[in-house]
């Protein structure tokens, strides 16, 4: 007696439905879920340094001021 095996194929979907809609235009808390908080990091120390640089320019300009 020979028996035949009998194989259920199951099919399921490996992606999830429930994606969260794409970010809107100039949406900063939709960026930063969507992983760019590093950017968002990078965007903040170069405007950071920038400040700084333009301070210290500002001092220089202040302190040649005042020895002429």
């Amino acid at each position: 007696m020979v028996r035949e095996l009998e194989q259920k194929i199951i099919i399921m979907s490996t992606n999830s439905t429930n994606v969260p809609p794409p970010p809107g235009a100039g949406g900063l808390i939709p960026i930063l879920s969507y992983g760019g908080v590093a950017v968002t990091v990078i965007i903040a120390m170069t405007w950071f340094a920038q400040m700084q640089l333009k301070s210290i320019t500002d001092l220089l300009k202040v302190v040649n001021k005042n020895r002429k």
